[in-house]
C-alpha cells in the first residue's frame, strides 16, 4: 500500500495534460520561469522550445548595471550567450512575440542582426528591440546605439522577407538607429501593423505615416515617437489612428485623415514647449478623450483653445522650480467642459533660476463643472503646487476624490523613499492643510507620503 501511495505521489500528472493546456501555461511565463519549472515534467521540457513567445527581458540586470558599471562587459556577454543559446534550441515555426531588453550597442551588431533575421523569419507578430543605455554618461544618449544594418534592410525587401513582415502587428524600437525609409517600408508592407514605437533613434530625420499608392490602407492605431533628436518632419495620415504620442523638439508636424484620434501626448524639453503641436492638431482637439502634456513650467504658454468638448482626462507632467506658475493651465481646463479627471505629476527642483517677469497669466476663475477626480504625484508644498491645487479645489465644486502623493514620480514603485523624512513630513503637513482649508466633508481624500 505504501509503495502504491509513493508511486501515486511521484506520478507526472503534468505530462498527462493536453498540449493546448501546456502551451497556454508556458505562454504566461518568462523564459527564466519556464527554465525553472521544466524539471517538473518531461513533456514541459520537450515542449518549451516550441512556445510562441520569446521575451528576453533582463531589466533586473539593468538595475544592477546602474549601480556597478564595471559589470557591463560581463553582463553583456552573459545576456548575448543566453539569447543565442535559447534560439539554438528553439524549434517553433512562428512567433507571437520576440522581445529583447538590455543595454546593448553597435559593438553587438552581429548578434543583434542574427536575432532580427531569426524573428522576422519566424513571421513574428510583435517585435521589440529595446537597447536602453544605463551605463553611458554621454549626452545625448543613443550615440553608440545599434543601427539597423543594410543586411537587415535588404532581407525585409526580399520576397521571403516581405511575406514574413506581412504578419507584423507591433513594432517597437528603442535605442535603435533606424531611418524613415526603413520605417516606411514596414508601414507599406505590414498591412496588419497596429502599433509603431520609435525612441532615441539618431537616424530618424523625416517620417511619413500614410498609405502609398501600392499598399493597403494602414491599420495603425498607436503611434509613438519619442526623443528622436534629428527629426525635422512628421506627416500623419491614417484613418484608424486612435493614440498619438510625441515627445521631442519642435518639428514640422502635419496631421490629416485621423477621424478616430482620441488619445494624444505631446511633450518637449525646456525650450520645446508643446504648443507647436496644437495648430496641426486643431481639427482633432474637439474629439480627444485624453490629453497628456509633458513640459517645463518655464515660460509655459498656450494658444486660445477651441472647446475640447469630449476631453475627459487631462494629464500634465511638469518639470519646474518651486516658485514657478502653473495657473496658465486654467485656460486649458476652462476649454474642457466635460473634464472628469485631472492628473498632475510634478518633478520639482529646489529653486527656479529663471526670470518670472513674464510668468503672469489671466485666470478667469470659472467653475470646473464636471471634474470629479484629482490626482497629484510629487506634491512638495511649494508655491508651484499649492497655488494650482488650491485653485482646482476652490473651483471644482463637483470633486469627489483627491489623491496626493508626496513621493517624487521617479521613485514610484521603488523600494526606497524619495526624500528625507524631514522633507516628506513637511510636504505631508502642507497637504493636510489643503484638506482642512478647502475640502468639503463628502470628498474622499487620500494622502500618500511614501512609496511603500
Amino acid at each position: 500500500m505504501e509503495d502504491d501511495q509513493g508511486e501515486e505521489r511521484s506520478r507526472d500528472r503534468i505530462s498527462e495534460l493536453p498540449d493546448e493546456i501546456l502551451f497556454t501555461i508556458l505562454s504566461f511565463l518568462t523564459l527564466k520561469e519556464v527554465a525553472s519549472i521544466c524539471f517538473l515534467s518531461k513533456r514541459l521540457k520537450s515542449l518549451w522550445p516550441n512556445i510562441v513567445t520569446l521575451n528576453f527581458d533582463a531589466s533586473d540586470a539593468l538595475c544592477e548595471l546602474q549601480r556597478n558599471g564595471s559589470l557591463r562587459k560581463k553582463k553583456r556577454s552573459w545576456y548575448i550567450g543566453w539569447v543565442n543559446h535559447i534560439l539554438e534550441l528553439y524549434k517553433g515555426s512562428t512567433l507571437n512575440e520576440f522581445r529583447v531588453c538590455f543595454d546593448l550597442d553597435w559593438t553587438c551588431r552581429h548578434d543583434i542582426d542574427s536575432w532580427f533575421h531569426f524573428a522576422i523569419s519566424k513571421r513574428v507578430r510583435n517585435l521589440e528591440l529595446d537597447f536602453e543605455e544605463v551605463a553611458e554618461k554621454t549626452w545625448p544618449p543613443g550615440l553608440r546605439s545599434y543601427s539597423l544594418t543594410k543586411g537587415c534592410y535588404d532581407y525585409i525587401r526580399t520576397p521571403h522577407g516581405l511575406s514574413c513582415i506581412g504578419l507584423l502587428t507591433s513594432l517597437c524600437l528603442r535605442f535603435v538607429k533606424v531611418s524613415g525609409e526603413v520605417l516606411e517600408h514596414f508601414l507599406s508592407h505590414s498591412p496588419l501593423l497596429e502599433k509603431l514605437v520609435v525612441e532615441w533613434s539618431k537616424n530618424l530625420v523625416s517620417l511619413k505615416v500614410a498609405k502609398v499608392a501600392s499598399s493597403s490602407p494602414l491599420r495603425l492605431r498607436y503611434l509613438e515617437i519619442r526623443s528622436c533628436l534629428a527629426l525635422k518632419n512628421l506627416e500623419i495620415s491614417t484613418p484608424n489612428l486612435w493614440s498619438f504620442r510625441y515627445y521631442g523638439q519642435k518639428v514640422a508636424l502635419h496631421i490629416e485623415n485621423a477621424p478616430l484620434l482620441a488619445n494624444v501626448l505631446i511633450g518637449g524639453n525646456l525650450d520645446d514647449q508643446p504648443g507647436f503641436a496644437f495648430c496641426p492638431l486643431s481639427s482633432y482637439l474637439c474629439q480627444l478623450h485624453t490629453l497628456t502634456l509633458e513640459m517645463s513650467a518655464y515660460n509655459m504658454t498656450f494658444p486660445n483653445f477651441p472647446q475640447l468638448a469630449n476631453l475627459r482626462h487631462l494629464v500634465v507632467s511638469v518639470y519646474g522650480g518651486y516658485d514657478d506658475n502653473l495657473l496658465v493651465l486654467t485656460s486649458l481646463i476652462d476649454a474642457s467642459p466635460s473634464l472628469n479627471k485631472l492628473s498632475l505629476e510634478l518633478k520639482i527642483w529646489r529653486s527656479s533660476t529663471y526670470n518670472h517677469a513674464n510668468s503672469s497669466c489671466n485666470v478667469t476663475g470659472k467653475p470646473i463643472p464636471s471634474l470629479k477626480v484629482v490626482e497629484v504625484v510629487g506634491f512638495r508644498g511649494f508655491k508651484i503646487d499649492v497655488d494650482f491645487v488650491t485653485y482646482v479645489l476652490e473651483h471644482g465644486k463637483m470633486i469627489e476624490k483627491i489623491t496626493i502623493n508626496c513621493c517624487h514620480p521617479s521613485w514610484i514603485g521603488q523600494i526606497w523613499e524619495c526624500e528625507s523624512i524631514k522633507e516628506r513630513d513637511k510636504a505631508r503637513k502642507h497637504a493636510l492643510q489643503l484638506k482642512i482649508g478647502n475640502l468639503p466633508q463628502r470628498l474622499s481624500f487620500r494622502l500618500l507620503s511614501s512609496v511603500r
